[in-house]
């Protein structure tokens, strides 16, 4: 019960005090004779686009123009290619003749093996500029006046 009283007593003194400051405001009207505005000069960013043609390189063949590669490398075909000839070497002479056939068929051999090889071609680049157009956003800055407020002449009792 107490604790009840103490609750009531404190909300009839916080809703008199929040009367008594409604009270305390008093507003009197004036009548303005003259009113002048009041304004104040301002930088204001404008966004415009403009378009920038950008250069750049790209690489492309040449007219179909192409370049054989042959490096004469001494590959495995080649090997086979000269103990294949140095077989076909053996069986053909007798004594020294038979050597002399032997290295011609190995010669053969590696000759024809190597030359059956498919020659490497590679495509020769050129650069060629190309142009591109892209739109910007650019910004421009310009000067524009802001209303502030009045600056108020009246008359007062």
């Amino acid at each position: 019960m107490r604790t009840q009283t103490i609750l009531a007593i404190t909300a009839i003194t916080m809703s008199m005090t929040t009367l008594q400051a409604r009270v305390n405001n008093n507003y009197e009207y004036v009548k303005v004779y003259e009113s002048e505005p009041i304004y104040k000069t301002v930088r204001v960013r404008v966004p415009y686009e403009e378009v920038v043609t950008k250069r750049y390189n790209v690489k492309v063949p040449c007219g179909g123009s192409y370049s054989s590669v042959d490096n004469n490398s001494f590959g495995i075909d080649t090997l086979i290619g000269t103990g294949l000839g140095m077989a076909v070497g053996n069986q053909i002479g007798r004594g020294d003749g038979r050597i002399a056939a032997k290295i011609v068929g190995g010669l053969l051999g590696a000759h024809i093996a190597n030359s059956q090889r498919q020659p490497k071609y590679t495509t020769n680049y050129c650069n060629e500029t190309k142009y591109v157009d892209e739109t910007v956003v650019k910004y421009d800055y310009t000067e524009k006046r802001k209303l502030q407020g009045y600056k108020n002449k009246f008359t007062y009792n």
